[in-house]
């Protein structure tokens, strides 16, 4: 073979390379309900015709769920698992409004979890589950790393979910960029970065709500930070009765930049850190008003990450006397202004 038809040969199969990639993705006919059903290949979903489709227990091995154009979408009860790239893409094709997520499962995914783009509003996540996500390196290679759920649309409800972290070696757990509330979840062994931040390179809105989360064993707790577009910023940041146990960074971090455009709340928390420094800013916070300690203050079972409280622990009845305080705790259970624990559990 000449080195004209060898060439020639190498681009000819390369050409066919890329067109078979490009095919590799299911297109869906217009449905209400996807049901039972295992994606080995992507699934594109577009079109306002979708509007309203639940889709309930169905697989997706190695293959993305991408969905733009779309409003009033549930996804309940599926698995996302051994995906190269992004579980589940929200946006990036065409608006996409009022997606819920629901009893969904991440596990082995090489990007982020779940990631969307600004143009997915008013989105609910919750009570999945997140392991092994943001395994590649690529990202973080390029100062872009991956993340649990990668959140950029307004006003989205992220409760209830759990993550198992300890392959992750970049991102945050939970890496989200506007505005919304941020309760209930349970991140477990965040190594490199934050179990939660908040980086405000995308539109806020009114306020950012991050409240009765467990965060144990990570190298970085809760994160606010921000590359200074002011416009972007939530009015209002409130972080309170979170229970945050890390092993070797703060467990609170608020980065320089907020002064003057937010006002920060930092109250009821429980925070435990013996390595370094409970709390790092270098904003202003409005009021801040913590537990904090350097050993155990009374969990359950600290050893193991279960962060409720035992009935002599240090956390209950600190808060007696707040007025404002979510109404009941990471388990659903009532809270009221006599007996107010801090922390996101409340002894009953």
């Amino acid at each position: 073979m000449t080195q004209r038809k060898f060439f020639k040969f190498i681009f000819f199969n390369v050409i066919v390379v890329l067109i078979c990639s490009c095919n590799k993705e299911d297109v869906l006919q217009p449905t209400s309900h996807l049901f039972n059903r295992t994606f080995t290949k992507d699934l594109r979903i577009e079109g306002h015709e979708f509007d309203s489709l639940i889709i309930e227990n169905c697989v997706f091995d190695g293959a993305t769920l991408n969905m733009g154009n779309v409003d009033f979408v549930t996804i309940k009860n599926c698995e996302f698992k051994n995906i190269d790239g992004n579980g589940l893409k929200i946006g990036f094709i065409g608006i996409s409004k009022n997606i819920r997520i629901e009893n969904c499962s991440f596990i082995n995914i090489g990007f982020n979890g779940i990631d969307s783009h600004e143009n997915a509003p008013n989105c609910v996540i919750t009570n999945c589950y997140f392991e092994d996500c943001a395994l590649s390196d690529v990202g973080s290679a390029m100062g872009q790393p991956h993340h649990g759920i990668y959140w950029k649309g307004k006003n989205v409800t992220i409760v209830n979910n759990e993550f198992r972290t300890e392959n992750q070696n970049y991102g945050a757990a939970i890496s989200h960029r506007s505005s919304g509330i941020i309760s209930g979840n349970k991140i477990f062994d965040k190594k490199g970065t934050y179990g939660i931040v908040y980086f405000a390179d995308h539109p806020g809105g009114d306020s950012l709500l991050i409240e009765n989360n467990m965060l144990f064993n990570c190298e970085h707790g809760i994160g606010l930070t921000t590359p200074e577009i002011v416009g972007n910023h939530n009015q209002n940041i409130l972080v309170r009765f979170n229970s945050v146990y890390n092993s070797t960074n703060q467990c609170i971090y608020v980065g320089k930049g907020f002064d003057g455009t937010a006002n920060i709340h930092i109250y009821g928390n429980v925070l435990v850190q013996s390595n370094s420094e409970v709390i790092v800013s270098y904003s202003e916070i409005n009021d801040y008003s913590n537990l904090e300690s350097s050993s155990d203050i009374g969990f359950v079972d600290i050893t193991n990450g279960d962060l409720h409280l035992l009935p002599s622990s240090q956390a209950v009845n600190y808060c007696s006397g707040l007025t404002s305080y979510p109404t009941t705790d990471i388990d659903g259970e009532n809270r009221n202004s006599i007996t107010l624990d801090a922390g996101a559990d409340e002894v009953n």
